[in-house]
C-alpha cells in the first residue's frame, strides 16, 4: 500500500538537511534522553492586529551538544518549527481566504511516546480554532538514537524490524485495524456513517503509528473518524511478533482476531 495522504515531506527534509549538519559527530547509546520543552507564541503579523496566533511546545533532547542522534532531533524539530514560523504561517494570515472567516488559533504540543537507548518517539498534536470551527491533526515521529541510523527518523518496519517492507506490514494490519474501529463504531466512539471504503481511505499505518516504551507499534485514528473529534485518539498496540505473524498470513488471513 502506497503512502497516501499527509506525506510529512517537512519532516523529511529537515531530517536529511540535520543529518548534513551532525553526521561528523559522534554518538553514543544512552538508557533514555533528558527532554525538555521548546515553547513559545506568535501573533501574523503582528500582535495588535493579528489574523493568525500559534502557541507551540516542540521537545528538545538535553545533550549538551555531543550527541549527533540528540542534535539532529532537535535539528529536526527546530526546522520545522522554523517553517512554521517563517513560511506557512505568515502566509496563512496573509491569505484573505484563509482569514475570511475570521482569526485563527493555532496550537502544537507533543507527548513522548518512546524514549529508549534505541527509540525516540512522539505524538504531535495540532488544533486549529476559527470562530466555533475546531480541527484537530495528530501525527507522530519515531527516531533512531541508538541504531544503525541514528538520529533519522524510521520507516514501520525500521521500528519493529521485522516483515519484508512497511507497505507488507501496513496491508496485513489494516484489516485488523478496521475490524477494531467497527467495535468503536458500535460503542459509539466512532462515526458511525463511515464507510469501510472510507476507512481504508483514511488510515494509513504506514504513517499513523508511533512507538510505545516496549517499542511496539501503536497504531492509532484520526479525530476525524471520532464522533467527537479529539487529540486523544483510539490507539491498538503491536508487538513485532503480531506484525510478524499477520504479514505472514496476509490481508486475505487477517481475521481482527
Amino acid at each position: 500500500m502506497a503512502d497516501k495522504k499527509r506525506k510529512r515531506v517537512f519532516f523529511r527534509r529537515a531530517a536529511a538537511a540535520a543529518l548534513l549538519l551532525t553526521c561528523l559527530l559522534s554518538c553514543s547509546a544512552r538508557a533514555g534522553y533528558e527532554v525538555e520543552s521548546l515553547e513559545g507564541e506568535d501573533y501574523f503579523p503582528n500582535e495588535s492586529e493579528w489574523t493568525y496566533h500559534y502557541v507551540y511546545s516542540w521537545p528538545q533532547l538535553v545533550c549538551g551538544g555531543e550527541d549527533a542522534a540528540a542534535m539532529m532531533v532537535n535539528d529536526t524539530f527546530g526546522m520545522v518549527l522554523d517553517e512554521m514560523r517563517t513560511l506557512a504561517l505568515p502566509m496563512f494570515a496573509a491569505s484573505p481566504e484563509m482569514t475570511a472567516a475570521g482569526p485563527v488559533e493555532v496550537k502544537q504540543f507533543y507527548t513522548v511516546t518512546c524514549n529508549t537507548d534505541r527509540l525516540f518517539s512522539v505524538l504531535l498534536v495540532k488544533t486549529e480554532e476559527q470562530g466555533e470551527k475546531r480541527r484537530i491533526s495528530v501525527e507522530s515521529e519515531t527516531f533512531d538514537v541508538g541504531g544503525e541510523y541514528p538520529g533519522e527518523t524510521l520507516t514501520l518496519r525500521g521500528v519493529v524490524r521485522v516483515g519484508e517492507s512497511s507497505d507488507q506490514l501496513a496491508e496485513a494490519v489494516l484489516p485488523v485495524l478496521y475490524a477494531r474501529f467497527q467495535e468503536l463504531q458500535r460503542a459509539g466512539v466512532c462515526r458511525a456513517d463511515v464507510t469501510e471504503a472510507e476507512f481504508y481511505d483514511l488510515t494509513v499505518p504506514t504513517l499513523d503509528f508511533y512507538a510505545d516504551g516496549e517499542e511496539n507499534a501503536v497504531f492509532y485514528l484520526q479525530p476525524s473518524l471520532m464522533t467527537e473529534p479529539d487529540w486523544n485518539v483510539p490507539s491498538f498496540p503491536f508487538t513485532p511478533a503480531e506484525l510478524e505473524a499477520l504479514a505472514e498470513k496476509g490481508p486475505s488471513g487477517a481475521d481482527g482476531e
